[in-house]
């Protein structure tokens, strides 16, 4: 069983574990480890951040043994010109790729999202990630176009999917 819930500030050094371990199981994700070095401090603050936004948010997955598995970011616009849409960017560990996780993540936000003005959702995932890419289609994202080598990943540019979601609301006339 895997809860989804937003994280909180007390959850900065459970994110950071989590991250950490991400960065170095896959290469999928945008840093390098090294290049990954929060405080416990600055972690908090990026929590609280998007928590006092009304259209940005991190969601944690939690398993059975209270341990932090999967997160998902929604990074809402800042502007009167960007506030509608949303970017979203996600990890979950390499053991429970494949187990339903994403699709929960997804569920929450969308949930998350009813009262709130987003109207497009919009992520980005390398062309060789085709797992990522089947999840994000099964919930109804499109491919807008292809970064053609938008990433540098060992040395090699990798080419990525710019992809969008529609938000279906009745009203998409903010």
């Amino acid at each position: 069983m895997i809860l989804i819930r937003e994280a909180e500030e007390t959850d900065a050094a459970a994110l950071i574990k989590l991250r950490k371990s991400l960065f170095k199981e896959t290469e999928f994700l945008l840093l390098e480890p090294e290049e990954y070095t929060p405080t416990i401090e600055s972690e908090g603050r990026f929590i609280k951040t998007f928590k006092k936004s009304n259209n940005s948010a991190v969601f944690l997955a939690i398993d059975n043994n209270s341990k932090v598995v999967g997160f998902m970011g929604t990074a809402g616009g800042t502007t009167n010109r960007s506030s509608h849409k949303a970017t979203i960017f996600m990890g979950i560990l390499k053991e429970f790729w494949g187990n339903g996780v994403g699709k929960l993540f997804f569920k929450q936000l969308f949930s998350w999202t009813d009262d709130k003005d987003i109207i497009r959702y919009e992520l980005t995932t390398a062309m060789n990630n085709t797992r990522a890419f089947s999840l994000y289609k099964s919930v109804g994202f499109e491919v807008e176009c292809v970064k053609k080598h938008n990433i540098c990943v060992n040395g090699e540019l990798v080419d990525e999917y710019q992809m969008f979601y529609i938000n279906p609301k009745e009203n998409t006339n903010i």
